[in-house]
Parts: structure tokens; C-alpha cells; sequence
């Protein structure tokens, strides 16, 4: 056998090809969300909830004025921790999206308490922009217009992390719409 040459010697005495097995396997579980030794395998609770089912055609046309909403599209990964709907309505610039998502915090945020979640969000808002804070929505809720064409309301409601965002031109023009449908939406968890 050539010593010399790596590619002759036998698959398993590669330098690092138990470390490289290993790794690969240890990130498999982990983005599976597989137990491990010393993790629960706790269920999800929004698994039982239909993100498309937290906001109605009708009060979605506050935003769509007198365009037909497509109805909302589930794309969700309950094993995730992440529920989201998508509706639709209008064409070429006057198209718009509006996805509801719904993420376990302790997912999104892994090993943070829930008062540091709270401080988190809140953070994130940022002075001198066209972002606010909502006070009257959950644990801690906040708008934040991203661009021209995006915006979003974000809010921490019974553990989880609710958002509302509309993709589409001038949508931080809808802000109190969108705040609206976060409040209806909040309402439902």
C-alpha cells in the first residue's frame, strides 16, 4: 500500500473520516430536532393550530381594498416550531403577499427566558426610522417598515412569536392595517 498517496489507503483510515461521520451525524439530529442524551423530545404546541385559520378573507381586505384574495397557502414545519400561511392577491407591481407566521420562542430563541425574548424584540427597533413599538399586543409587539415593498409586525403572544408580514410596493403605507391584523391575529392564539 502507498503511503504516500491518501486516496489508496481504505476509506476508513482517512485522517478525520470518523470526525467528518460523526459531525455530519451530530448536525443531522440536531436540525432534525432529534433527542439527544439530556434533551426532551417535547412536542410542539402550535402543532395543533392552523396558521390560516388565525385571520379571515374578509379582514385580510382591509389591506386588498376591492382585489380578490387568493385563499392562504400553508407552508408550515410543525417539527420546527413554524407555522406560516400565504395569501395572495393583484398582479405585476400591484401584487401582494401577506405571510402569517407562527414560531415556538423557545425554538427561535433557544436557552433565552422569556423576559430576555421581550427585551430582544424590542430592541430591534430601531430610533429615527418609521419603527414603533405596540404596547397593546401581547408580551412585546413592534412594526417595522424594512423597505419599500416590505413590512412587518412582530409580537411575542403566549410563548410564541407571531408576525404579519406584507411584501408588496408601499407596503409600510398599510402599517395600520398590518398592526391590525396582528392585533386579530394575536387575539386567536
Amino acid at each position: 500500500m502507498d503511503m504516500m498517496n491518501p486516496s489508496r489507503l481504505p476509506r476508513h483510515s482517512r485522517p478525520g473520516y470518523r470526525f467528518a461521520s460523526a459531525f455530519a451525524f451530530g448536525l443531522a439530529l440536531i436540525i432534525t430536532g432529534t433527542p439527544g442524551p439530556g434533551r426532551l423530545g417535547g412536542s410542539v404546541s402550535a402543532q395543533t393550530l392552523n396558521p390560516c385559520e388565525l385571520l379571515t378573507l374578509d379582514e385580510i381586505h382591509s389591506l386588498s381594498g376591492s382585489a380578490s384574495v387568493d385563499a392562504g397557502i400553508s407552508n408550515s414545519l410543525p417539527a420546527f416550531g413554524y407555522l406560516a400561511c400565504r395569501y395572495a392577491w393583484g398582479e405585476g407591481i400591484k401584487r401582494f403577499k401577506l405571510d402569517v407566521v407562527v414560531t415556538e420562542s423557545s425554538r427561535m430563541f433557544r436557552g433565552v427566558s422569556p423576559d430576555e425574548i421581550k427585551l430582544r424584540l424590542l430592541a430591534t427597533v430601531r430610533a429615527e426610522t418609521g419603527d414603533t413599538v405596540i404596547p397593546e399586543i401581547g408580551e412585546a409587539a413592534m412594526f417595522e417598515p424594512d423597505s419599500v415593498a416590505y413590512a412587518s409586525a412582530t409580537a411575542m403572544v403566549k410563548g410564541r412569536i407571531l408576525q404579519v408580514n406584507l411584501d408588496g410596493l408601499f407596503a409600510p403605507d398599510k402599517r395600520d392595517q398590518i398592526v391590525g391584523l396582528l392585533k386579530l391575529a394575536a387575539s386567536r392564539l
